[in-house]
């Protein structure tokens, strides 16, 4: 695929959310449109990402990345189970569909990660239900707890959110407020979005 590249290092786990089914809609549709466990990222994200190297190899550290660049077809099945904010509107609106965004935390190298205030997409299976069944008052509330500004967490996990912030920051990433595994280029609107076929 134009300017995309296959993440395939050893610092880097690749372990993709929606290529299984214990994810926050309950559906591996990377899987279901023949995608996979794979994660691709623009050139220009790839290239500010093995930048952190050197700090993951100085910390004993590795990154688990769970979402990467996501097929607008994907996308449009993520819409069909959660419709309204969750997922950006579009593919088009959805910096995961230019390549240009990585929802990502860091890890020991046994590959246990580092706790934070929430999961990845701040899943729990009893939201998952929730939201399954068209309920996402519950989880709605929940996901507060993914802000960069929640401080009503453990210590511990409020010093790794901000390790990682500062980290991506430091190489040019760009955090949003609400998703503390969220990064993405700056000016990501101005890469094309890129479509996949099976």
């Amino acid at each position: 695929m134009k300017n995309l590249i296959l993440i395939d290092n050893p610092y880097f786990i690749v372990d993709m959310m929606y290529a299984r089914s214990d994810n926050i809609i309950g559906r591996d549709v990377y899987n279901e449109i023949g995608f996979g466990n794979k994660a691709y990222v623009h050139k220009d994200l790839w290239s500010a990402l093995l930048k952190i190297v050197p700090f993951l190899e100085k910390n004993n550290l590795k990154m688990r990345i769970c979402d990467a660049y996501r097929p607008p077809l994907a996308h449009q099945k993520l819409l069909e189970v959660v419709p309204t904010g969750l997922f950006a509107q579009t593919p088009e609106k959805s910096n995961h569909c230019h390549g240009t965004a990585i929802d990502v935390c860091l890890c020991y190298k046994n590959g246990n990660n580092l706790c934070y205030p929430t999961q990845i997409d701040a899943y729990e299976q009893c939201f998952q239900e929730q939201i399954c069944r068209g309920e996402f008052e519950k989880f709605a509330q929940h996901l507060l707890r993914a802000r960069h500004d929640y401080m009503e967490a453990d210590a511990k996990e409020i010093e790794n959110r901000q390790v990682l912030k500062c980290l991506m920051k430091s190489v040019g990433f760009e955090p949003i407020d609400h998703e503390w595994w969220h990064y993405n280029l700056v000016n990501w609107q101005n890469y094309p979005l890129i479509d996949w076929k099976a």
